[in-house]
């Protein structure tokens, strides 16, 4: 008697053994699973290595809540809404993106870069990254030489814990952009974790270039923060844009 008619004589009646057949096809599905994860996991690491470690320029390296400059009730407000998102953020309540609006120089870029540093600081995975590089880093995707997919950067850009997209209005608004934008927000509206977006577009230009339900799902449990005061090159301030 073998071990299969000894272990069929030992089971309920109503319970049938796997046959060797059904064995090897269920090894096979869990050997190609987690050949499927590994090369995943490879993909993930070549996007991360590729973006770097988190995309935010030398210039906004060091940018933080105490060195941003206070002078006047806007760039207050500005303050005291970005540091309720990031705590927020650190402390795992209801958190949703936000959208950075203003002109150049205003200080947009410096407080979306505080709020990624203090989440770096507290071990928290983030991306700043501007369209343009966005764009290209796709297009790098679609090279026979590739060594990452779409899908991959997809999904690295809709899992890290904060996404920040720079730039937005720039870009020259193709419906490629838009689309793959809107992939990465749609996602990670999906999965529960904060979109943030710097432009210099006004509500309802923004909402013509994403789309409404994009800009929606920013918003939902986020921040609107309109940067409207003179610009800090103009007045020969030292602080970043």
């Amino acid at each position: 008697m073998n071990i299969m008619q000894r272990l069929a004589q030992t089971m309920p009646a109503h319970v049938k053994p796997y046959t060797y057949e059904q064995m090897q096809a269920i090894h096979q599905r869990e050997t190609r699973e987690l050949d499927r994860n590994v090369y995943e996991q490879n993909q993930q690491t070549r996007v991360s290595k590729a973006l770097g470690r988190s995309g935010i320029k030398k210039r906004h390296q060091h940018c933080s809540f105490d060195n941003f400059v206070i002078q006047n009730a806007g760039q207050q407000h500005a303050f005291n809404e970005s540091k309720v998102l990031v705590d927020n953020f650190l402390n795992d309540r209801a958190c949703g993106g936000f959208i950075f609006a203003g002109t150049s120089g205003t200080g947009k870029n410096h407080l979306a870069c505080a709020i990624a540093n203090q989440a770096l600081q507290q071990r928290r995975s983030v991306v700043v990254i501007t369209v343009a590089e966005l764009m290209l880093k796709f297009r790098d995707t679609y090279r026979q030489d590739s060594a990452t997919s779409e899908t991959a950067l997809i999904r690295f850009l809709s899992n890290v814990d904060l996404l920040v997209i720079d730039e937005l209005g720039v870009q020259h608004n193709s419906n490629n952009e838009r689309v793959m934008i809107n992939r990465i927000i749609d996602e990670r509206y999906t999965l529960e974790k904060p979109t943030g977006v710097i432009t210099n577009l006004q509500s309802d230009e923004l909402i013509t270039t994403l789309g409404r339900a994009a800009v929606d799902r920013i918003m939902e449990d986020g921040k609107w923060v309109t940067f409207n005061w003179t610009s800090f090159r103009i007045n020969k301030g030292t602080q970043p844009a």
